[in-house]
């Protein structure tokens, strides 16, 4: 997206620049000479023009391209994630990380590297999916990098510290759970009403949800457009 937004800006402004010239020497200049570099004014704007109509197309078709990767790459960074269950083991929780840590990501960062978009300033659309999208993933990557080598050195045997490595997951299930505190009916009256309920705390996905909300919601806008979201 980036070459080709300033592509488009560069060549936008040479044919603003050369039709300006073009129209200062036909009106303000008067001489044998004007009606050749008019031509070539001319020549310049036809051809700066081309390319700036032919950069923008490029522009929306990478834009699109490099939107519906990131997204997909997203999901299949989050499908990885949603395998993740409470009900693990402490080494299950364990190796379950240090194979999320080996997950390829690079083109999942590449995607949002190359994002680029007209008017940032006034729409905000890269600062949202960064703010939204991005930075929660990252913050949770950088999270489990801290404790990849207390994984490794738990399960070689050199520090195998069972309340530690609890803690460092509990640590890490910050990012990814939330707890959830629910009120369960335990009887009920004559009528079917209840009369007595019992607080269940129930571990749901966060990073997921959230995630997956903002894919399908401004992101898929930010992407395909208000028409074709409707």
């Amino acid at each position: 997206m980036r070459p080709y937004k300033r592509l488009t800006i560069i060549c936008g402004m040479i044919s603003f620049f050369s039709l300006a010239i073009c129209l200062f020497l036909h009106y303000f200049v008067i001489c044998d000479e004007s009606n050749f570099w008019i031509n070539v004014c001319l020549a310049v704007f036809g051809s700066a023009l081309l390319s700036a109509l032919t950069s923008l197309v490029t522009y929306f078709h990478e834009k699109r391209s490099t939107l519906e990767g990131f997204m997909y790459h997203c999901k299949y960074i989050l499908h990885a994630l949603n395998k993740y269950q409470d009900s693990m083991s402490l080494e299950e929780k364990m190796k379950f990380y240090l194979d999320y840590h080996d997950l390829d990501k690079s083109v999942w960062d590449a995607d949002y590297g190359n994002m680029d978009f007209f008017a940032e300033k006034t729409t905000g659309n890269r600062k949202y999916i960064y703010e939204k999208i991005y930075l929660p993933i990252l913050r949770f990557n950088q999270a489990v990098n801290n404790h990849v080598w207390h994984f490794r050195w738990y399960f070689d045997g050199s520090g195998k510290n069972e309340p530690i490595m609890e803690m460092f997951v509990e640590q890490l299930e910050q990012h990814l759970l939330y707890r959830n505190e629910k009120s369960i009916p335990t009887d009920y009256d004559e009528t079917g009403k209840p009369i007595a309920f019992c607080e269940v705390a129930m571990l749901e996905s966060k990073l997921v949800r959230e995630i997956s909300q903002e894919l399908d919601g401004k992101y898929y806008r930010i992407m395909y457009g208000k028409r074709r979201m409707k």
